[in-house]
Formats: structure tokens, sequence, C-alpha cells
């Protein structure tokens, strides 16, 4: 394991303790003492009794033959679909970083839209709690096959989050999860220890979910994984230049760890 916002317009948020599209959690800081990497037995409890409830609308088993763990899961963008080889593969872990404004959380939800436009069920790991419900769905995604779990941005809660996300892998509801650390301070998340990436991908390994960090800068990929660099180029505008004019979208760059290719890409703005 290698260790080391986009434009979305504003919408309104749910702070209701579950979503009425989709499962929503709140991970809280417990008021007794523990060891930082565990997460609270009462809020694991929790979280796996809403997993055996959400087991009931998984989609079925695969077909006789049908082995999922070798097909890729395409973004939707066929200039990074091209650049990955046809998507990001399974059993592994990547990442999408770069700075602010890059269009990674944009590539990110295309890539839950298209998995959950073929009935897979996704989820959203959010310890900054910065996800935009009602952005998502205006892009495409299908919120009542979303699970999304929601954070205090602190550095204490990085721990609990890692912990509750292996519970999420272990069971095995999800073909596709993020895990969205952008925007957390740098410092914070590079304490976290690297044994924690190798746990999840040994989680990871043989099955066919995959799991995609979201972050600032380089942090973490398996061997197997992607790991994609997004730069900022340019917005995009409407009309000709003067105050009526309106934001169309934004024009990316995204570039693998080893290839030497690029890929130009522009996420759509939603009004």
């Amino acid at each position: 394991v290698n260790v080391s916002r986009p434009f979305r317009a504003p919408g309104p948020r749910s702070r209701d303790p579950i979503h009425p599209a989709g499962l929503d959690i709140q991970l809280r800081r417990p008021h007794y003492r523990r060891r930082k990497s565990e997460m609270p037995s009462s809020l694991k409890a929790a979280l796996e009794d809403l997993l055996r409830a959400r087991r009931l609308v998984k989609d079925g088993p695969p077909l006789r033959g049908e082995d999922r763990r070798f097909d890729l899961l395409p973004t939707g963008i066929d200039s990074v679909d091209g650049l990955l080889g046809g998507g990001f593969p399974r059993g592994q872990l990547s990442e999408v970083h770069g700075p602010l404004s890059c269009g990674r959380t944009g590539l990110a939800i295309s890539l839950l839209a298209r998995a959950t436009g073929a009935g897979a069920l996704v989820a959203w790991v959010d310890p900054g709690d910065r996800f935009d419900p009602a952005s998502a769905a205006e892009s495409g995604l299908d919120l009542s096959r979303l699970f999304w779990l929601r954070g205090e941005p602190t550095a204490r809660s990085l721990p609990r989050t890692l912990s509750a996300l292996g519970t999420l892998l272990g069971s095995g509801l999800f073909e596709l999860l993020v895990l969205d650390l952008a925007g957390l301070p740098v410092t914070e998340v590079r304490r976290l220890p690297a044994a924690s990436w190798l746990r999840l991908q040994r989680t990871l390994e043989g099955s066919p979910a995959a799991l995609v960090l979201l972050a600032d800068h380089h942090l973490a990929s398996s061997p197997g994984g992607i790991s994609l660099a997004l730069t900022p180029a340019r917005p995009v505008w409407s009309g000709t230049p003067g105050p009526g004019r309106l934001l169309r979208g934004l024009a990316a760059e995204a570039r693998g760890r080893v290839s030497l290719r690029t890929a130009s890409f522009q996420l759509q703005a939603s009004a």
C-alpha cells in the first residue's frame, strides 16, 4: 500500500438522523473513555442492525457463472474511463486526489450514479459532512440505493470512521464505497496509521466491492488500485463575457500515478 470541492450548486441539506431518500447515520463522540480506534459498541450495533435491515433490498445473487469481481466500475466520463482502461477495479483500494475545485467530488458522484443506475448499492462515508444529496440527485445518483454515513469533522472521529467503514465493507452489501477525506486537516489525516489502509485492503481482496478515497493529496492506494490526480483547468461560462453570463461547468484534467497520459473532462453545473 502506498501511503504518503468541485463546483457544486448549493442545495438543501437534510439534518434529520435518517435522510428520507436513503440511510444516514451520524457518528458522535462517546461520553466514556475508549481507545481512539474503536467504535462505541452501541453505535456499532445500531449500524449492524441497519445493515441487516438494508439487506432486504439488496439485489439477488449473481447468475450462475457470473463473476463481478473482474468487472470494472466506469465513471461514465468517457475520457476518464479511457485513461483508467475502463473504470475503477473491484477488490482494490483506489484514490482520487487534488486541490479544491478539481472535480474530485463530481467524478465520485458520477461513478456512484453509474453504479446505482446498474442496480448496485453504494455507500458514502462522510466524516467532514460535506455531501450534498440534492446536488447528487440532480447528477443522477439514486439516493434510495445510497447509504450515507455522516460524521463530525474532528480529528477524533477519523479512527471511528475507519472502524465504521470496515463494518460496511464486511457486510458484503455494497459494490462501491467512497471515503471522503477531502477538506479535512492534512496533518490529522496523515496521522492515521498505515496499517489502517492495509486492513481495509485485506477486507477488499477477492470481493466485488471497490473502495475509493477522496483527498486533497496522495494518501493511499493498493498495488492493483488507481491513484488519480486531478488538476483544475478553468471554469466554463455561457454567453459573452460580462455580468450576465452563467457558469456552465468546470473543466479539469486527470492523470494516473504511473501513466504519462492525461484526460480532460468537464463537469456540468447544476441549477
